[in-house]
């Protein structure tokens, strides 16, 4: 019966002229975001820093670290015969989301610029950067963020050079209990960052990570957006209510040089009425320190451009990235006998 079935489906399909490879219409191909294989580099797995050009989508140049940070960029890839290209938004104050289509868009003229191997992102915001990254890798591009960690598979990209915020928020912590060690009170205020980054999030986890089993109360949390100007007025607030404060940590340089300019004007000494703890060692906050207006900065290292340019160059010749590069990063007290000499070495030009 089975051989009948089988010999009336020959005939059947021999005389309507069908393909037995296929019945059926032709299926409409499905887009893939696959990246299809190559060769991405031509000179690897012999590349050097001469065949490399960069491209560097920056958030912003104001502000002392993001200064610094593309000095470094800047500096390391003339001495080393990196070919730099830079692009900057701007809409950085007037409006925030233009500032990252306007990322966007420099991104997406880097993808296909042929002449660029590697894009280094300085990321405005850490959401939304799938599709074009799914592109970039398409396109062979070496991928590298800097600066603020993205929330995209990691397969997308090639590494993240970076801090580890919460760690700085420890450091800032510790460093805190060690200042009031011998304090009657130990009531702290924190002037934070942006409410929705995750930078000033993860540092004020951290901080409380740091004191945590310590006689430290947080009596005040007030956002100041990483700006001198609104840590003046924030730290002015508080003080109009109450002078009982001992201590305020501060998550970055900007806004401790705003809430020393209240605690003068307070009546206040900071540095000895007011422990002043902050984050990022630019140089207001070497500033701070060698006049005794601060007490303690912890560092957020700018000078990536070693680390990321030694991580391109090996990705460029095939080789393996750690999903997450560290740089290091110390502890700037007021009592440093050569706190000086450090500042100039870090700021010769400045």
């Amino acid at each position: 019966m089975k051989i009948r079935i089988l010999v009336a489906l020959l005939i059947v399909l021999t005389l309507s002229g069908c393909d037995m490879s296929f019945v059926g219409p032709t299926p409409t191909p499905i887009p893939s975001k696959t990246p299809i294989p190559t060769l991405r580099f031509s000179c690897s797995p012999n590349c050097t820093y001469e065949d490399m050009t960069v491209a560097f989508i920056q958030t912003q140049s104001e502000g002392s670290w993001m200064r610094r940070n593309y000095f470094s960029l800047n500096e390391t890839a003339h001495n080393l015969g990196i070919r730099l290209m830079k692009f900057e938004p701007r809409y950085i104050i007037v409006n925030p989301h233009e500032t990252f289509l306007d990322q966007q868009r420099a991104f997406r003229e880097f993808i296909a610029d042929g002449d660029v191997d590697v894009i280094v992102i300085n990321a405005f915001e850490s959401m939304g950067w799938d599709e074009t990254l799914w592109e970039a890798k398409a396109a062979g591009k070496i991928v590298i963020f800097e600066y603020l960690r993205v929330d995209a598979p990691e397969e997308l990209y090639d590494t993240f050079v970076g801090s580890d915020y919460v760690e700085e928020g420890r450091k800032a912590g510790r460093e805190m209990i060690e200042w009031l060690a011998d304090a009657l009170n130990k009531n702290v205020v924190e002037l934070a960052g942006d409410a929705s980054s995750p930078i000033a999030h993860d540092r004020g986890r951290g901080f409380r990570e740091g004191i945590e089993g310590s006689d430290i109360t947080i009596i005040r949390s007030e956002t100041a957006n990483w700006s001198a100007q609104e840590g003046k007025q924030a730290m002015e607030t508080i003080l109009m209510e109450t002078k009982d404060i001992q201590g305020v940590f501060v998550q970055n340089d900007e806004m401790a040089y705003g809430a020393v300019e209240a605690i003068k004007e307070a009546g206040l000494i900071p540095g000895i009425d007011v422990i002043v703890v902050s984050i990022d060692t630019s140089r207001v906050a070497y500033e701070l320190l060698i006049v005794g207006e601060s007490n303690v900065t912890v560092e957020c290292n700018p000078d990536l451009a070693t680390l990321i340019y030694e991580a391109a160059l090996k990705a460029m010749n095939g080789e393996e990235l750690p999903r997450w590069i560290i740089p290091e990063e110390g502890v700037l007290n007021v009592l440093m006998p050569d706190l000086y000499d450090i500042y100039r070495t870090r700021f010769p030009l400045e």
